[in-house]
């Protein structure tokens, strides 16, 4: 068993049920005050990318703030997560048997579902279809790389249940439309959730992390605390691991305010991965 395995399956720590009930009504209640129109306009999406950028220092690439970066845009950077994890499903499904036939594979279905006119195909197919030979293979470097880092780090037979591979979660708030927070994990598993991390390590990890165990909880109808939340960068193999305890939830509820209150807000875009 890998390493990265046997911190994601080790058994969780034991939580006291009523200090985590009461950090959770604590968050629940510091989030109701916070799901209040903002100066600006359009609804309020925050992701581990606004906190990274509410939390960087001034002057850092991280922190130069919203108007210092550029719309987003597909690319072979962007693109190589959403194309890895398909590859990583098809993969674990037997329908292929490497990641460079597995990611083939997922960028032929691109080509076919906007070729075939498919309700399926999303701008990613979209914008895969239309590059050019050189464009398509550069995309599909970037994709196997990433997909053969996360496939080899995991021992994939150890998981007694299915992973679940790929699916961001949101929380929308009871008490406002236009608030919600995304919880982004590649894997997740009853003992925790693996998020790749990408970047050089910097002091806001943890708050980024901590989004992920806040999102998890208040999505549960069960009093038990989530997983642990395990951050994970591939370039050196270290590990950020965040327990489920009171304080995480404190952390990124803390986290969430700074945002709001520095109108740090990139536009709102769900995609599917």
């Amino acid at each position: 068993m890998t390493d990265l395995t046997a911190t994601l399956l080790a058994p969780p720590t034991r939580v006291e049920p009523s200090c985590w009930q009461a950090a959770l009504d604590e968050a629940r209640a510091a989030l109701a005050g916070l799901a209040v129109r903002r100066p600006g306009t359009g609804p309020f999406r925050i992701t581990e990318h606004e906190i990274r950028l509410a939390l960087s220092p001034a002057g850092s690439p991280a922190g130069a703030g919203p108007g210092s970066e550029a719309a987003f845009a597909w690319s072979a950077r962007t693109a190589r997560r959403a194309l890895g994890l398909a590859a990583i499903r098809l993969l674990l499904d037997g329908g292929a048997r490497s990641p460079l036939e597995a990611v083939r594979a997922r960028l032929q279905e691109c080509e076919r579902w906007v070729s075939e006119g498919s309700a399926c195909a999303s701008q990613l197919d979209r914008w895969i279809a239309g590059l050019s030979a050189a464009g398509r293979g550069a995309a599909a470097a970037d994709a196997v790389t990433w997909t053969t880092r996360l496939w080899c780090a995991l021992d994939w037979t150890a998981f007694d249940t299915a992973p679940v591979v790929g699916r961001d979660r949101w929380w929308d708030s009871p008490h406002s439309a236009l608030l919600a927070l995304r919880g982004r994990a590649e894997v997740r598993c009853p003992s925790g959730h693996l998020v790749v991390l990408q970047g050089p390590r910097r002091d806001s990890v943890r708050s980024e992390l901590a989004l992920v165990a806040l999102v998890e909880a208040l999505r549960s109808r069960s009093a038990a605390p989530p997983g642990r939340v395990v951050g994970w960068w591939p370039d050196s193999g270290h590990l950020v691991r965040l327990e489920p305890e009171p304080g995480v939830l404190r952390l990124a509820t803390d986290a969430v305010s700074l945002v709001l209150a520095g109108g740090v807000i990139a536009p709102a875009v769900r995609a599917a991965a």
